[in-house]
């Protein structure tokens, strides 16, 4: 037999080596990643129930009291809609009444419904509430003036992330106060708050 015929031999592998061990380098990447994912999205997008407390608080800043919005909100909330952190973040001053609700949806894919309620207070002072309130529930305020619809009404217009994804504005528009028979010595003042998912960028 000639040297040709000698079959060349495999060197020997490293002791205790498995491939099966290799794979575990990757695979607690991808759940490492997974974990951090997750994190981040619970964090910034947090599942919040609905409160249920009643107890007015004071408004730095203003004469008014705030109370939470959510029963008058009733009428409107359909379908999980507006999310748990958006009702939380919505008041309406002490003492006001709610008159009517509306859903200005229609065949539109975004929530957008509004109520309109009557307060004692003074347009001036119920522009100053949802400015100061608004602010310290954590809506961004981005525009204060005349309504669009309306020149002698005052609009306020913030904006907030929901945590069902979307951004929400809400809008308090308030109309001059009137002094009628039946009004008190301050007159009634009737404002609406609406409430509206914002639409993704096409």
């Amino acid at each position: 037999m000639s040297v040709d015929d000698v079959m060349p031999v495999r060197p020997p592998t490293g002791a205790g080596f498995n491939l099966k061990w290799a794979m575990i380098v990757p695979g607690l990447g991808v759940l490492i990643l997974a974990i951090f994912i997750g994190a981040s999205f619970l964090t910034s997008n947090p599942v919040q129930q609905i409160k249920t407390g009643t107890a007015s608080i004071n408004v730095s800043g203003s004469a008014l009291q705030a109370v939470p919005a959510r029963l008058d909100l009733t009428p409107i909330i359909k379908s999980g809609q507006p999310p748990g952190n958006i009702i939380n973040a919505t008041d309406v001053p002490k003492g006001s009444v709610r008159l009517s609700w509306q859903n200005n949806s229609a065949a539109a894919q975004q929530y957008d419904a509004q109520i309109q309620l009557r307060s004692n207070a003074s347009q001036g002072a119920l522009e100053s509430f949802f400015r100061r309130d608004m602010k310290a529930q954590g809506w961004q305020i981005f525009e204060v003036g005349p309504a669009d619809h309306d020149a002698n009404a005052i609009e306020v217009l913030g904006k907030l992330a929901g945590s069902d994804g979307f951004y929400w504005e809400m809008g308090a528009v308030i109309n001059p106060t009137t002094f009628g028979a039946h009004a008190p010595p301050t007159g009634d003042t009737q404002f609406t708050v609406r409430l509206f998912q914002v639409p993704d960028p096409d």
